[in-house]
């Protein structure tokens, strides 16, 4: 809404007064309407006002929420909203590449929490190709600079869309007619990473206009950021058990190289129009893409037929795990060359009316996002019978036993690809009303409609270079018999021309010292071709990993807002009703799955597109109200019944697994017929606000789960194409289990000094599902997302020219979910400290300085056990300098 329309500030001020019974209704009208006329619109500016700003927005809420002014986000340290977000109690960020992802949210994790803006779906597609198509935003998408601010809801209200059992997080972007006329903001920033050596700029600008009537504004606001990313770490690929023993010997353990180009654009525009003091049309457009070409090399072993070998010569072994060990086999580099983008726009028309004693809310609109990995190639060169021993405990310790940084050790192989494209969007159109009453405590009814259709899929394509030549076209069988017989080495064609190269990571031994990755040969060798020869390759549809889901959503809402003498809240009830409709491919198995569509190489004699229908209904009611205990004391309470929709990857119809050597394989596949997870939760919260920028609470919180995700395991043979045989595969597929709870408490802290200050959180989470914990089957008994302590402290410092702060974010270890090879997943413990500094030159020039991760902290994951290590990647730390100009 326009300033003509409401003041958000007269507002709160007035509700303190009529809460502390200072001030008449009457009094209140006069005071506003003299507010639209004389006041002028005071800018918040530095860390205390923000966090003044913060406090304020809480204190008035209607439920237990927290809030993060637009100050305070272009403050932090942060490059996009998810790690801001990690600043707040009860809220945790994961960070696989650096940079805040996804987030959990009271123990519920990123599938479980929904983010709007400005109250819509914006849609999501990941880019990674080993991702899942879940829910959970990805925020890497969406740059801080374009928020005015946020919420988190942490309890349900009715008006506000159901989806989430942790939270809904609502970002609202700035508006041009709340905002000075020719309001102009530039920044320019360097960022310089560890890992990569490399100096990135960050570039953003926004323009905001409006008439001297105020009735039309423009506002435009771009950003666009670059980054070179390299992670390197140390991995383990899988924990593999045995009818014929009682061991869990590792299988391909590994020292990656990941390195990506990103290049995030990023364009938001608002258009505004109020013709009168009671209409405001306000129009959104958000367009953000980003480029993520990315390339991994791993040095890694293939263990074939060394199972016996490694138990026989096991030097340690803890919980049945070897830990120790060496053994014959093969090591291979495995070089992995990926074309990957993602975008997402969306288009939102939102129209407000202010009649007499009611208001009506009009909003419609469409969000869309592609991405995903649009080519891979995967190449394998051989260090055949070289052996190794490996030592996985304390850091790991791996040797090979070849020179691993001469490439004329490491002999041809296989290569193989493919491409994982997908979608997500949605269509959304909802109507609300609000009307104004005067009935015993309450002062107002809401009531809404709103229906979506929401679209998910994804593609799978699988390549094959060794399909025979169509018209001959050489002395091979097949053009990757030609790739070898010209190539047989690292060492020949060039394909080692880019040199040796290091692995700077938590692991020791020569499996540090590699052949550096020459992708760009590699990519003219697979795609154009080689010695006069056009590359030959086979495309096709790898049918069990295509699907799409439908849904139709229609929800309808009642919501009550009442107040009285020292409280105030809200009581209502959401009907949601949701359609599903899940299809896949139907096929027989003679041809492994796969159908070729450059050609007629691989067709299976049944084919079919068939769909899965599952539909459900709930009844959500919700109330949260507030006591004030005293002018500073507030008391909170909410219950509430909330339900959350099962990941699109666990509803659809596919399936995928790992690697096939080794005689046996594990994956994952969905389940068209889950049911959503339903809780229903309770909220309490004490809250003193002891001086304005200070602030003292506690918060309880208890979710009664049904229906959490189970896992069973269903083993069925598939081709593994690189020996030409059937092996049988253990899939791990999602079923509708038990319930669980999950318990906690939240303590926040906040206190000004007058010119430093200190801010400390700390959440404890108890989680636990009612199915029984069984080793022998993946998943059984886990909560995913859930740290049972998380903790975060600032300390700044400001005067009229200088700001700085520094900041420390900490959650204990989480279960993740399954490992694309259907492992069970687990992050170990993660802390990170981060700093920022500015110094404003003028009122018009600022300039800063950033750090994260200082302490250059490692992500480390396990399988069950922390000894049973599944991968250790270090990011680095990174450093950013800017200038920003406001006018």
């Amino acid at each position: 809404m326009s300033n003509s329309l409401f003041k958000k500030g007269m507002l709160a001020s007035s509700i303190a007064l009529i809460l502390s019974g200072s001030l008449s209704a009457a009094a209140i009208a006069q005071d506003a309407q003299l507010a639209q006329e004389e006041m002028e619109v005071i800018e918040v500016k530095g860390i205390r006002s923000s966090l003044k700003e913060n406090l304020n927005a809480k204190r008035f809420s209607s439920n237990v929420s927290d809030v993060i002014t637009s100050e305070d986000i272009g403050k932090f340290p942060d490059k996009n909203v998810a790690e801001t977000l990690s600043r707040i109690t009860g809220v945790a960020v994961s960070r696989e590449f650096g940079e805040g992802e996804k987030i959990s949210i009271r123990g519920a994790g990123p599938k479980y929490n929904r983010t709007l803006l400005n109250g819509q779906t914006v849609g999501t597609a990941d880019w990674f190709i080993l991702d899942e198509a879940n829910r959970s935003f990805n925020y890497t998408m969406l740059p801080s600079v374009i928020v005015k601010g946020l919420e988190v809801n942490k309890s349900p209200v009715a008006s506000i869309d159901e989806g989430s059992i942790g939270g809904t997080i609502v970002l609202k972007t700035r508006r041009p007619l709340d905002m000075d006329a020719n309001s102009v903001s530039l920044s320019l920033e360097g960022q310089y990473s560890e890992t990569s050596g490399e100096t990135d700029p960050q570039l953003a600008g926004m323009y905001s206009w409006k008439n001297d009537d105020e009735t039309l504004g423009v506002m435009v606001s771009a950003v666009k950021q670059e980054r070179n990313l390299e992670r390197q770490g140390f991995e383990v690929l899988g924990w593999v058990e045995s009818d014929d023993d009682e061991y869990l010997v590792p299988r391909n353990i590994g020292a990656p190289k990941f390195i990506q180009s990103r290049e995030r654009e990023t364009l938001f525009a608002t258009l505004q129009y109020a013709p009168n003091d009671n209409l405001l049309m306000t129009l959104n457009y958000l367009d953000s893409r980003m480029d993520v070409d990315n390339q991994n090399s791993n040095l890694i072993n293939f263990a074939f037929g060394d199972r016996a070998e490694i138990i026989t010569n096991a030097t340690k072994v803890k919980n049945g795990a070897i830990l120790a060990s060496s053994a014959g086999g093969n090591y291979a580099y495995n070089y992995i060359n990926r074309v990957s983008s993602t975008e997402t726009d969306q288009v939102h028309l939102d129209i407000d009316y202010q009649g007499d004693g009611y208001s009506l809310n009009f909003e419609l609109g469409k969000t869309a996002a592609s991405g995903g990995t649009y080519r891979e190639t995967s190449w394998e060169y051989v260090a055949v019978g070289s052996g190794y021993d490996y030592d996985l405990t304390g850091t790991p310790n791996v040797n090979v036993g070849v020179n691993a940084a001469d490439g004329n050790n490491f002999a041809a192989g296989w290569i193989w690809g493919g491409a994982k494209p997908t979608t997500d969007e949605e269509t959304f159109a909802q109507a609300d009303l609000t009307y104004d009453v005067e009935f015993g405590p309450f002062t107002a009814i809401k009531t809404g409609i709103k229906y979506r259709q929401a679209e998910r899929t994804q593609g799978r394509h699988a390549y094959s270079w060794h399909a025979p030549f169509a018209d001959g076209g050489a002395n091979s069988d097949n053009y990757l018999d030609h790739i070898f017989d010209t190539c047989p080495t690292l060492a020949t064609c060039d394909l080692d021309a880019n040199g040796a190269t290091s692995i700077d990571a938590a692991v020791t031994g020569n499996i540090t010292e590699q052949v550096s990755h020459n992708r760009e040969l590699m990519e003219e060798i697979a795609f154009n071709g080689l010695n006069g020869i056009s590359a030959s390759y086979a495309i096709h549809d790898n049918l069990a990993e295509i699907w799409e889901v439908e849904e139709d959503i229609l929800a309808l809402y009642v919501q009550g807002n009442f107040s009285g003498e020292g409280f105030r809240g809200n009581v209502g009830m959401r009907y949601v009703s949701t359609e599903q409709t899940s299809y896949g491919y139907e096929f027989s198995g003679d041809s492994w799955g796969l159908n070729t569509i450059n050609g007629d190489w691989l067709t299976p004699s049944v084919l079919n597109w068939v769909s899965q229908d599952n539909d459900y209904a709930e009844f959500l009611p919700s109330f949260n109200i507030a006591f004030d205990l005293t002018e500073e004391q507030i008391l909170r309470i909410g219950a509430a019944r909330v339900m959350a929709r099962q990941n699109w990857a666990d509803i659809s119809s596919s399936e995928t697994f790992g690697s096939l050597t080794g005689g046996r394989g594990t994956g994952s596949r969905g389940n068209p017929n889950l049911a959503p997870t339903i809780s229903n939760q309770f909220d309490l919260s004490w809250e003193w606000y002891y001086n304005e920028a200070s602030m003292l609470s506690v918060a309880y919180f208890a979710k009664d789960l049904s229906s959490l995700r189970s896992t069973v395991t269903v083993t069925e043979d598939r081709y593994d194409q690189e020996n030409e045989v059937f092996v049988p595969v253990d899939f791990a597929q999602p079923g509708n289990g038990l319930g669980g709870t999950i318990q906690g408490i939240e303590l926040g802290l906040q206190h000004d000094f007058g010119g430093f200050g200190v801010s400390a959180n700390y959440t404890y989470t108890d989680a636990s599902a009612d199915e029984q914990r069984d080793t022998n089957q993946v998943g059984s008994g886990l909560v995913e997302g859930t740290s049972k302590n998380m903790l975060n402290l600032m300390a700044y410092y400001e005067n009229d020219a200088y700001q700085a702060r520094i900041m420390y974010n900490y959650r204990s270890d989480w279960y993740k979910g399954l490992h694309f090879n259907g492992d069970e997943l687990f992050n170990d413990a993660f802390g990170q400290w981060d700093a920022s500094a500015s110094y404003n030159v003028n009122e018009y020039v600022t300039l800063t300085l950033e750090a994260v991760n200082l302490t250059d902290e490692e992500i480390v994951e396990y399988n069950t056990n922390e000894e049973r290590i599944m991968s250790i990647y270090s990011n680095g730390r990174r450093y950013v300098a800017g200038i920003r100009v406001n006018f």
